[in-house]
């Protein structure tokens, strides 16, 4: 029996979706500090510009993340039994009012439970969320099936960009960044695209899954099959027809 303690001040720090806004404020002023990057001389300058545009694209792509799965699972009625492991969440009674606010809901407190700076927790909450998991259960601990779907609907080949070993480099740069004082070690350039393709990895994840949520929904099928068009190249049928590879049948 597990249990997973309520922290009312972090969940009062979760941002509402609709702020979404302001992560592409950040990711647009983050592209141009790119861009004056490469036209820096001083080398100290530059590397700690590569370090802070490192540092902050996760940090802020880690709100942005604990942001959609709070919201996916207040639209869509997740329940929390289907998300955590164990039967029990602790809250101190000197918090009990503080839960109790507008801004607090359960998706929001769920989502403070989610290491979303870690891949593979990445990987098990989204794929909790939208029930895409392996559906084999052949045991392998380093199964990923939700960054596995995510890869078929991008229509990259791994060869070409492998999402889920680009999203651990980033991830495991950032702690490296942080924890052991090392250095970004590329060029302002590439750190650019990097911020683009993160950016764009981010968008595909939340949009596959509410297209798959709101499948059910009739006023969600006209946007829904005109956003597939426009983000993945491809009618919404055939994003069904991919989706229904890596969901229970």
């Amino acid at each position: 029996m597990g249990k997973k303690e309520i922290k009312p001040e972090r969940a009062h720090q979760v941002p509402d979706l609709r702020e979404y806004s302001i992560y592409q404020q950040e990711i647009e002023k983050l592209k141009k500090l790119c861009s004056s990057i490469q036209k820096e001389k001083s080398k100290e300058v530059s590397q700690a510009l590569k370090n802070y545009v490192t540092f902050r694209l996760v940090g802020v792509s880690e709100n942005l993340l604990q942001s959609m799965t709070a919201h996916l699972i207040d639209e869509f009625k997740i329940s929390a039994a289907s998300m955590l492991e164990g039967d029990i969440m602790e809250l101190h009674l000197d918090q009990l009012d503080e839960i109790k606010g507008k801004d607090i809901t359960k998706g929001k407190i769920m989502a403070t439970t989610f290491g979303l700076s870690n891949v593979r927790k990445i990987n098990e909450t989204f794929g909790k969320i939208t029930n895409i998991q392996d559906q084999k259960k052949s045991g392998k601990k380093k199964s990923t099936p939700f960054f596995d779907w995510i890869q078929e609907l991008s229509g990259f080949k791994k060869e070409e960009r492998n999402l889920f070993r680009e999203t651990n480099e980033l991830l495991n740069i950032r702690n490296e960044i942080t924890h052991e004082m090392d250095d970004y070690s590329g060029s302002g350039e590439e750190l650019g695209i990097t911020v683009e393709e993160w950016s764009g990895l981010i968008n595909m994840m939340w949009y596959a899954s509410f297209f798959y949520l709101s499948r059910k929904r009739k006023t969600s099928k006209k946007p829904n099959a005109e956003k597939c068009e426009e983000l993945f190249d491809m009618s919404i049928d055939e994003f069904y027809n991919i989706t229904s590879k890596h969901s229970p049948k």
